[in-house]
C-alpha cells in the first residue's frame, strides 16, 4: 500500500459521475483525449441510450422498493469492478469499516489474510492465536464457500463481511487443499494480531513479521529494545505468508537493516518515478542476515527482500515470492465509502519488476515435510557457517 494511504480526499467525480447516470443523464465525459485513446464520450456514444433505459424499465416494473443508494453503489462497484484489476475494489460503508479494522489488525473474524488469485480467493496468511490457526487453516487454501454460501465472483470485501460476524458465533468455510475439499467449522472470536515476533534462537536473532501495519516498524525497534544485540551472531527475518500492508512500514523496516542504497523504486503513469533510499546508524546494518520468503510472500514483504537481495545485504532463502507489486491508494469517499485504487507499481534496485516477476530467493528451500522447517533451518546453516558480522 502506497505511502499516500494516509492521505484521505473526497472523490467528487466519482459521485458526480454515478450520480449523472443515476438521473438518467445519456452523456458523460470530458471530450476525446488528444492521444487518440478512448474517452467516456466514445463509449457512451455508442449506446447513447442504454442506461437511459435499464433505469425507466427497472423505476416502471420492478417488483419491490428501489433503494436508490445501493443502486449507486452498484454503479460505483460496476465502475470499478470493469477495470479486472483485483486489487482495485469498492468498499461501501459497511464493508469499508470491515476494510479499517483488517488494517487495524483488530477485529472479530477467524485470522486469515486472503487474496485473488487467478479467480480463486486463497489464503496468504494466517493469524497466531486465532480461530483460523487453532482449526488448521494453511496458506494456500482456496475458499469455496462461507455458510455453504459460494463465494466465486465475488470480492475480497464481500467475503470478509461474510466471514465476520459477532463474537462467539460459528462460521463453516469450504476449502479446496491439494484437489481436496474440506469443511471447517470455526466460533468467531476477536482477533489482535501482532505484526512483529522476536526470539533468540541461541546466538541468532529470529525476527518474523507477519505483516506491515502503520507502527510495525516502531513495534519491531521496541522489542529489539529488549535483545542484546551484542551477542547476535545473525538475524533471519521472516516474511513467509505475509501478504504486505503499509508501503512506508516496508520502507521504514528494510532502512533498518541497510546501511545505504536504494529501497524501491516506485513508477506509475502520471507522475515520476520515485526512489527511495537508505539512511545509515541503525544497529541492524552490519549483522549477518538472512531473509525467508516463500509463495504467499506478497507486496511489501517484496519490497523488503528486493531491497536486501539486490543491495547484496543478505541472502534470500525459501521459494520465489508471490508476485504483487502494485500500488493501492486508499481514498475516503463520502458517506464511509473507500475506493481502492492501483496507482502504479514497484521496481526493486536492480529493477525487477515485483508485480510481473516477484523475487527469486537466493538459496530455493521447499518445505515438503512435516516436523521440520527446513527453509528456517537452512537459514540458521548459513549464518552459522558464516561465523562472522557482514
Amino acid at each position: 500500500m502506497s505511502k499516500r494511504t494516509s492521505v484521505f480526499k473526497i472523490i467528487l467525480f466519482l459521485l458526480l459521475f454515478a450520480g449523472a447516470f443515476f438521473l438518467g443523464s445519456a452523456y458523460v465525459g470530458i471530450g476525446h483525449k488528444q492521444d487518440g485513446s478512448v474517452s467516456f464520450d466514445d463509449v457512451l456514444l455508442t449506446e447513447p441510450n442504454l442506461f437511459e433505459n435499464v433505469w425507466e424499465v427497472v423505476e416502471a416494473n420492478y417488483l419491490g422498493e428501489i433503494d436508490k443508494k445501493e443502486i449507486l453503489y452498484g454503479i460505483i462497484d460496476g465502475m470499478v469492478a470493469g477495470l479486472n484489476d483485483p486489487y482495485s475494489e469498492f468498499f461501501d460503508p459497511e464493508e469499508a469499516a470491515s476494510f479499517w479494522e483488517d488494517m487495524d489488525g483488530k477485529y472479530v473474524g477467524i485470522g486469515v489474510e486472503m487474496t485473488l488469485k487467478d479467480g480463486q480467493v486463497v489464503i496468504l496468511s494466517v493469524i497466531e492465536n486465532s480461530p483460523a490457526k487453532q482449526a488448521d487453516l494453511k496458506p494456500g487454501d482456496i475458499i469455496l464457500a462461507v455458510d455453504d454460501h459460494d463465494v466465486a465472483g465475488e470480492t475480497l470485501g464481500e467475503i470478509a463481511s461474510e466471514i465476520k460476524g459477532e463474537e462467539d458465533t460459528p462460521v463453516k468455510i469450504t476449502i479446496l487443499r491439494d484437489q481436496e475439499l474440506k469443511e471447517f467449522v470455526l466460533t468467531r472470536s476477536k482477533v489482535v494480531a501482532d505484526s512483529v515476533f522476536v526470539n533468540v534462537d541461541e546466538d541468532i536473532l529470529a525476527i518474523g513479521i507477519y505483516r506491515f501495519d502503520d507502527d510495525t516498524d516502531r513495534e519491531l525497534v521496541d522489542k529489539l529494545a529488549l535483545v542484546d544485540l551484542n551477542s547476535i551472531r545473525g538475524i533471519i527475518v521472516d516474511v513467509r505468508s505475509n501478504p504486505g500492508g503499509y508501503f512506508d512500514s516496508a520502507i521504514k523496516v528494510a532502512d533498518l537493516f541497510l546501511a545505504d542504497g536504494m529501497i524501491v523504486e516506485e513508477r506509475s503513469s502520471t507522475v515520476p518515478s520515485e526512489k527511495y533510499y537508505a539512511v545509515g546508524g541503525d544497529a541492524l546494518e552490519e549483522i549477518a542476515l538472512v531473509v525467508l520468503i516463500n509463495e504467499f510472500s506478497a507486496s511489501a514483504s517484496e519490497i523488503l527482500a528486493g531491497a536486501i537481495k539486490d543491495n547484496n545485504r543478505g541472502q534470500i532463502v525459501g521459494q520465489k515470492s508471490y508476485g504483487k507489486g502494485s500500488v493501492q491508494i486508499v481514498e475516503q469517499l463520502s458517506g464511509g465509502a473507500v475506493l481502492k485504487l492501483t496507482v502504479a507499481e514497484w521496481l526493486t534496485p536492480m529493477g525487477v519488476n515485483l508485480r510481473m516477476e516477484g523475487i527469486i530467493p537466493d538459496v530455493e528451500v521447499v518445505n515438503d515435510e512435516v516436523d521440520v522447517d527446513l527453509q528456517y533451518e537452512k537459514a540458521k546453516e548459513i549464518l552459522i557457517n558464516n561465523d562472522k558480522h557482514l
